[in-house]
């Protein structure tokens, strides 16, 4: 057994295994399809996931002071919630050994944003971030929004649900929601994985039951993109419905359980690898980008179940699990709370081939204020204006800084019969503090000083867009707010 606990922190992934009713002793986190056994020649499990998320966080901005520093300042409220319907299927392919696939289909999708105004009474005026040492502001609206402010989405913001009123859903100065996206729906990816139960307590009673998997998340649907010319062109709604995020994920989780009369703790931990697909949106222009993977991620979690009551000779049980879990999401980029936002915005023009390129800002931010509904122009005005070309589009995705999630959760798992199962719970979970645009300069070392990054040079990384990753303008996450029920049924044959 010391074997088994020095190897535990070196793999992982938590999962929910469907279940089998040879498997009486072992968790729920453990369960695994069995077959070609005395008693169990084959087993085949189907099941069906409904998972309602909700989610809802402060958007805050970096506020530059008359001292010279910085502090963060409110500016946005996110809200999203999301809908999805999962098939589950797990096959038996011998002693302690299975294939599973499961299919998360997105119903629907919707986010929003609105200015900052949770503040009872309100307090509005210029100094959102203290800047002056005056009475400082703790409302937002749109005369001190610093994403209005900066041009990055319009004074009376963006309603990708309303083409043909995209522009005119927000006029009013009293308005709270300022930008609200398309609702989305469609397959992200597919998850396929083998595992292997180590040890397994039904065999062994006086043993856990431990079981290792291998897992590859692989990108199926086509990658999301927002564009605000639906405005003018509704054929291009579609594309804003798009659901996939265009990244492969490629890797390996453990979780160990033991029973124990009414009680069975677990513990479980995992990672996993980003990777871009092939027509992905992350990508990568050159050698002086900081970042052109997707983030990885790696996490644990621990909890029990407690069993009050149970029939073993009908396989019917009822049990309440509670686990805490955290993980880390590191190294990458990401369609990030903001990505709707910055997407296509004529504030985030620029060249993916600096040195070689140019590109007016200040003259697609002009045409854009000036002809809404000519918004797709903005990017031929800014290459058409004096001493600019090669202008490109931002497509949103931005470089986040490293951060954990953490998450609690507890559930209700009825075991009906031999041949069906109903998980019922909830997660509430939180993340840290962390920046949501995040490129840095660029590598010095690709032309003349090796150690300052050179303007206007190869230097300087392509994905940086100075208006949202300079010390200062930063995008931030906090407050993080993350519900999600749940329901799983399965039925095993």
């Amino acid at each position: 057994m010391r074997t088994v606990r020095a190897l535990l922190p070196f793999v992982g992934l938590f999962g929910f295994a469907l279940v089998s009713p040879s498997a009486a002793r072992a968790g729920e986190v453990t369960r695994i399809a069995s077959s070609f056994e005395e008693d169990n020649p084959f087993d085949l499990h189907f099941g069906v996931a409904y998972d309602y998320n909700f989610k809802r966080a402060s958007i805050l901005r970096e506020w530059g002071r008359a001292n010279g520093s910085n502090r963060l300042a409110k500016d946005l409220v996110y809200q999203q919630s999301r809908q999805t319907v999962t098939p589950r299927l797990e096959i038996g392919l011998f002693h302690d050994l299975s294939l599973y696939l499961d299919v998360p289909i997105v119903v629907s999708d919707d986010r929003s944003y609105a200015l900052d105004q949770r503040t009872e009474p309100c307090t509005f005026g210029d100094d959102v971030g203290g800047a002056t040492g005056e009475s400082q502001a703790d409302c937002v609206n749109k005369n001190n929004s610093s994403t209005i402010r900066d041009s990055i989405i319009p004074r009376d913001g963006f309603d990708a649900s309303a083409p043909n009123e995209a522009y005119g859903s927000f006029t009013g100065e009293d308005t709270e929601t300022i930008f609200r996206g398309p609702t989305r729906r469609g397959v992200d990816q597919l998850y396929v994985g083998i595992k292997k139960a180590l040890i397994n307590q039904r065999r062994y009673p006086h043993l856990p039951t431990w079981i290792l998997a291998l897992e590859g998340r692989f990108a199926v649907g086509k990658p999301m993109r927002f564009t605000r010319d639906i405005a003018i062109d509704s054929s291009l709604t579609e594309a804003n419905e798009y659901v996939g995020r265009g990244i492969h994920e490629l890797g390996a989780w453990t979780a160990l359980s033991h029973r124990h009369r009414f009680l069975e703790p677990y513990f479980g931990v995992h990672w996993r690898q980003g990777l871009r697909a092939s027509g992905s949106q992350f990508k990568r222009y050159g050698d002086a980008q900081d970042k052109f993977n997707p983030m990885s991620t790696a996490g644990f979690f621990v909890g029990g179940e407690i069993i009050p009551w149970e029939r073993k000779a009908t396989h019917q049980k009822i049990a309440l699990a509670f686990s805490g879990s955290t993980n880390l999401r590191y190294d990458g980029r990401e369609y990030s709370e903001v990505w709707e936002l910055l997407s296509d915005s004529p504030a985030l023009v620029g060249t993916n081939n600096p040195g070689r390129a140019r590109c007016n800002i200040a003259a697609a931010v002009a045409h854009a204020k000036a002809n809404p509904l000519a918004h797709s122009d903005y990017l031929a005005v800014a290459n058409q204006a004096p001493n600019s070309g090669g202008c490109s589009k931002f497509n949103g995705i931005t470089t986040v800084q490293n951060y954990a999630e953490f998450a609690l959760r507890v559930a209700l798992n009825v075991h009906l019969s031999s041949y069906a199962r109903l998980v019922v719970g909830a997660n509430l979970g939180t993340t840290t503090r962390h920046f949501v645009t995040s490129a840095d300069r660029g590598d010095p070392g690709t032309t003349g000083d090796p150690d300052v990054v050179e303007a206007e040079t190869t230097d300087v990384n392509p994905i940086r867009r100075d208006v949202i990753d300079n010390v200062g303008r930063r995008y931030a996450v906090d407050d993080m707010l993350n519900v999600r029920g749940f329901a799983r049924f399965w039925l095993t044959f």
